[in-house]
C-alpha cells in the first residue's frame, strides 16, 4: 500500500470518528464536548501529515513541514477552499492543549461543529479525488 493511501485511510477513519461525536454533541454535555475536542486534535494532526504526503505525491515543493505552510500550499493548489478557516483551525488546535477555561472549550467546540468538521470533510473528499 502506498504511503499516501495509508495516510488517507487513517485520516478518513479519524474524520468519521469526529463526525460521530459531533453528531452526539448538543452543546451541553461536557464529557461529549471534551471527546469532540480530543477527536478534533487527533484528526487535525492527521490533516497536515496527510496533506504533506499528498503534496510530495503530487510533486508540490514545500519550503518546510510546518502545518501553516502546508495549509497555505493546499489552498494555492485548490485542495482546500478556505485558507482562513484552516488557519483558525490551526490556532484553535494550538489552544486546545492549554484549555483551562470552560468558556474557551465551549467556543472551540462550537467552531469545530460549525466550521471545522465541514472543512475537514471537504479535504477528505478532495483527497479522495486526487488518489
Amino acid at each position: 500500500m502506498r504511503s499516501v493511501d495509508f495516510k488517507y485511510m487513517n485520516l478518513k477513519k479519524a474524520y468519521d470518528r469526529l463526525v460521530e461525536v459531533s453528531d452526539l454533541y448538543d452543546g451541553k454535555n461536557d464529557i461529549i464536548r471534551d471527546s469532540l475536542i480530543q477527536r478534533f486534535e487527533f484528526t487535525y494532526e492527521l490533516t497536515h501529515k496527510t496533506l504533506q504526503e499528498f503534496m510530495k505525491y503530487l510533486g508540490v515543493t514545500l519550503e518546510n513541514s510546518f502545518p501553516r505552510t502546508i495549509f497555505k500550499k493546499a489552498y494555492v493548489n485548490n485542495i482546500i477552499s478556505d485558507e482562513l478557516v484552516w488557519i483558525s483551525l490551526l490556532e484553535d488546535r494550538n489552544s486546545t492543549s492549554h484549555i483551562y477555561n470552560e468558556n474557551l472549550a465551549d467556543e472551540i467546540a462550537s467552531r469545530i461543529m460549525n466550521k471545522y468538521v465541514d472543512a475537514i470533510g471537504e479535504l477528505v473528499i478532495n483527497l479522495e479525488k486526487l488518489k
